[in-house]
């Protein structure tokens, strides 16, 4: 489907799930609290993030934000998490919010499995839980919001498969751990086989989420490898680093580039030519989605739901993805600020 499909269908779910939203439990409460009836609940949500101060993640609160505001001024969010990629340290963060009793928590799994007890505590003390972006699908979170991390993978293969003519040597920068870098691997390799049945996968290496690192790692695959004519960067990170590997090695315009998601230095390094394109996820729609369905999690109704003490919230919501080059990625200069 075109951008403009995708983009349609996302703003439909945006309008219903919002709405069931409001019906639920009243939007306008400004009106409520200044009409001489009894003041609303001060009511407090958390984003959780492995990666704080990320332009990701950045995107992904001010999605949550909107969706505070728009609920009402009632709703107070506040973002949560470490600035190193730790899944312990983003479990503490979590354990503490479920101490203080935070009325609903949006939170992104940097490893699926190790935040499994951490999201069930919350959970069996009544804080709806709801994954976004990389999801722990073992735990007993409500709901997860974000990219279908498989059909992101194969979306990146057919366009690398397209780049290379269906021949020739790929490497792929990843590390393992989050379930959803194995999931785009995973439809990756499937494109490739499908799109590219002479492409192969020469190299993986493990950049540890690290762009240094990643430069580190590209640069030797690179050398060990000198037929590799291109490179999937599985996420936000290895693109800088993939890009210098390159640059360094003096392979600018022999080894094609596909990077993840928009942040800054992957922008500048696709409107100057050292990167071809990159795997745009909606991380805005991502922390606004699951801002609605905390609250609406929070806000039993009459609806019969598969959760008792919760209000009936979908288990998947895709956000959607698309391939991004030079002439898309402009609008996405302009990071929100936390």
């Amino acid at each position: 489907m075109n951008r403009s499909g995708r983009i349609g269908r996302a703003s439909i779910v945006v309008g219903l799930v919002a709405a069931c939203v409001c019906a639920a439990s009243g939007c306008n409460r400004s009106t409520t609290q200044t009409s001489g009836t009894a003041p609303v609940k001060q009511e407090h949500y958390a984003a959780v993030v492995f990666l704080s101060g990320s332009e990701f993640f950045n995107w992904a609160y001010a999605g949550m934000r909107d969706a505070a505001r728009m609920l009402g001024p009632h709703v107070q969010v506040e973002l949560q998490g470490p600035a190193e990629w730790d899944a312990s340290l983003e479990a503490r963060s979590l354990e503490q919010l479920t101490a203080r009793k935070i009325d609903g928590v949006a939170l992104t799994a940097g490893e699926a499995n190790a935040l499994i007890p951490a999201i069930d505590k919350a959970v069996a003390a009544g804080i709806p839980v709801i994954t976004f972006d990389s999801d722990s699908p073992g735990s007993k979170r409500l709901a997860f919001v974000g990219t279908n991390n498989y059909n992101a993978g194969f979306a990146a293969g057919k366009a690398m498969a397209e780049w290379l003519g269906g021949t020739g040597q790929v490497g792929v920068s990843t590390f393992p751990g989050p379930d959803h870098l194995k999931k785009r691997l995973d439809g990756f390799t499937a494109a490739l086989a499908q799109f590219g049945p002479g492409i192969k996968i020469a190299a993986t290496v493990n950049d540890e989420g690290d762009v240094a690192k990643a430069e580190t790692q590209i640069t030797a695959m690179l050398q060990a490898n000198p037929g590799i004519s291109g490179i999937f960067c599985a996420h936000g990170n290895p693109g800088p680093g993939a890009a210098a590997a390159v640059r360094n090695l003096g392979r600018k315009g022999k080894v094609q580039i596909l990077a993840f998601d928009f942040g800054t230095p992957v922008i500048e390094l696709i409107e100057s030519g050292e990167i071809k394109g990159t795997v745009g996820q909606n991380p805005y729609l991502m922390g606004y989605m699951a801002m609605l369905l905390a609250y609406s999690a929070k806000h039993p109704t009459d609806v019969p739901s598969g959760r008792p003490g919760f209000g009936p919230v979908p288990e998947i919501i895709d956000t959607g993805v698309s391939i991004l080059y030079k002439a898309d990625i402009g609008r996405y200069r302009t990071v929100p600020k936390v």
